[in-house]
């Protein structure tokens, strides 16, 4: 019978991404001790393998960031290769039988320019995206295909992975490390292992995990197993677990950076030569100067300034995969590109001082061509679908034809009014007493319709986070929900 593959690499990700901060306590170092730990580092060019690669043969057209001194945002791929080559790796899986790697973890951390905080976003595995045309190892390039995230690892490494999140977000990669299985052990005993808790005690024969409820310290295979438990505890889905290893991650940065570890030169020692050991990064990250630099670049930044979070997302209608969710995933990676925090404020349209209220998924939508021209209803249907409104119907207006876009709207809904004015740049809004007694919202497209925006909502005073009996579903796409909103890396989360 073969054994379950272990799911965590993306353990080993995360932490390397959160580790390093330790790096700021190098200063006392010797050189021998700097050069060992500097030779640990694998360089990987991570430019080759693209088939349309830039001509400056950079990974991507930002990753030429000279400092990270503050005044630029950074952000930076992590990955978690789950390849079996190499005799430690070998013991948890066949090479053979795994036709070749897949990164089992897609980390997007984002940097803010002031160097005071952080973003770690969680992409799921299970994403369905569409990869570019790769250059395969040492084969023809692969043709552009839509597959679940992971499969660009395969087909072209991190380079091709890179270029697929890039298109997924519009986010350009400045750096990338990838690390493997082998290390994971290691760091977590030397971090002299790490705190989690549960809920309620776990007993599991699957993965070997057997703790009490409350907070334990795990290390060695009970590490392993509370990030790889997927049955016996949370919700039993794959999106589950990522909360439970990013809440993983979060007590593994407390206590990497806790004066503890950082006054101890042997044991800071240990985390970072098992770290180093662990990753392969691009050229511009391959030194221990570098990293070290990147380290002393954030430190003014504390657990309670980097915010961990899971791609807003809805499970698709195989029940197997998952895609963005069309608004909140596009809010999120707009923040990043803006160099903004997470969670951002509630939408306020400007010339207003009341945030929007109303989610486009409680919208319904009449849309009426006012352009006079062909298929104008269609392509705005098509927009505000993407963007989760509920389109009933379309048609003509046959009214005098607008100048503008506007939005009618029946007595008692001037609040869903307001969120699609916002969304579509309408600048006319008006109650409109025929439609009484109806429950949709008229947009007339105008000759000046070009996009939707994407919004975020003030919560009702009354909400509060709640549970989906369906993995991944309602609390995936709720913006007022902590699985959207995110955790700091100080809050202590039980599963």
């Amino acid at each position: 019978m073969r054994s379950r593959p272990r799911r965590w690499p993306r353990v080993l990700a995360g932490t390397v991404s959160a580790f390093v901060l330790v790096l700021t306590g190098m200063s006392g170092v010797g050189a021998v001790v700097y050069r060992n730990l500097d030779n640990n580092i694998t360089s990987k060019d991570m430019t080759n393998v693209i088939a349309t690669a830039d001509p400056s043969g950079s990974a991507s057209a930002s990753a030429s960031l000279d400092s990270f001194e503050p005044g630029e945002p950074l952000n930076i791929l992590v990955l978690g290769s789950d390849t079996r080559a190499g005799v430690q790796n070998a013991q948890y899986g066949d090479e053979k039988e795994i036709e070749g790697a897949r990164n089992d973890t897609t980390i997007l951390v984002h940097i803010a320019a002031d160097r005071k905080s952080a973003i770690a976003v969680s992409i799921p595995r299970d994403t369905e995206v569409n990869i570019p045309a790769c250059q395969r190892f040492l084969l023809e390039p692969s043709p552009a295909k839509t597959d679940r995230i992971n499969e660009a690892f395969r087909v072209g490494g991190p380079a091709c992975t890179s270029k697929t999140v890039e298109a997924l977000t519009g986010i350009p990669m400045d750096h990338m490390i990838v690390v493997d299985f082998a290390g994971f052990k290691d760091v977590v005993a030397a971090l002299g292992g790490v705190e989690v808790c549960l809920k309620e005690p776990v007993d599991d024969p699957l993965s070997g995990l057997k703790l009490p409820a409350g907070t334990s310290t795990v290390k060695g295979d009970d590490a392993l197993a509370f990030v790889r438990a997927r049955y016996t505890l949370g919700d039993g889905s794959d999106i589950g677990r990522i909360e439970r290893q990013q809440a993983f991650l979060a007590s593994a940065i407390r206590k990497a950076t806790s004066l503890g570890v950082l006054a101890n030169p042997i044991q800071t020692y240990r985390v970072l030569d098992n770290v180093t050991k662990s990753l392969s990064t691009d050229p511009g990250l391959s030194s221990l100067d570098r990293l070290s630099e990147l380290a002393l670049s954030l430190s003014d930044m504390r657990p309670s300034d980097i915010t961990f979070l899971t791609m807003p997302f809805r499970y698709n209608e195989d029940g197997a995969t998952v895609a963005p969710d069309p608004n909140l995933s596009a809010v999120l990676w707009q923040t990043i590109a803006e160099d903004g925090t997470w969670p951002p404020a509630a939408t306020v349209p400007t010339g207003e001082s009341t945030p929007l209220t109303v989610a486009p998924a409680d919208i319904s939508v009449t849309i009426l061509n006012g352009t006079g021209r062909d298929g104008a209803a269609t392509k705005a249907s098509e927009a505000l679908t993407k963007m989760d409104y509920k389109v009933v119907e379309t048609g003509d207006y046959t009214g005098t034809t607008p100048t503008t876009t506007e939005v009618r709207y029946p007595p008692g809904y001037s609040e869903q009014a307001r969120t699609l004015a916002y969304a579509t740049g309408a600048k006319k809004v008006v109650v409109d007493p025929e439609l009484e007694g109806t429950t949709s919202v008229q947009l007339v497209v105008g000759t000046d319709f070009a996009k939707v925006l994407p919004v975020i909502v003030q919560a009702p005073a009354a909400a509060s986070p709640s549970a989906s009996s369906t993995p991944g579903a309602a609390d995936s796409t709720d913006p007022n929900n902590q699985k959207v909103t995110g955790t700091s890396a100080d809050t202590v989360v039980c599963s």
